[in-house]
């Protein structure tokens, strides 16, 4: 049991593939194109500022922004 155990342990880790970056800008580009992106875009900025408002976050604070996605801020 030891034996096969450092076997194991020498086997080298297989490498993951480089992700193919053309395709994925392809998809990513079919997806935001799908819908009406201004009605998704304004509804992101909406909740957004409810959430910055909920948190009652004060100037100065440090946060986290979560990107959204359409190059606006959440708050």
């Amino acid at each position: 049991m030891a034996a096969q155990t450092a076997i194991a342990a020498t086997q080298p880790q297989a490498t993951p593939l480089a992700p193919d970056l053309a395709a994925l800008k392809t998809r990513q580009q079919a997806a935001w194109s799908s819908g009406n992106y201004a009605i998704v875009g304004a509804t992101l900025q909406i909740v957004g500022e409810e959430l910055c408002e909920a948190l009652d976050l004060k100037a100065g604070s440090k946060v986290l922004e979560g990107a959204a996605g359409n190059g606006i801020i959440a708050g």
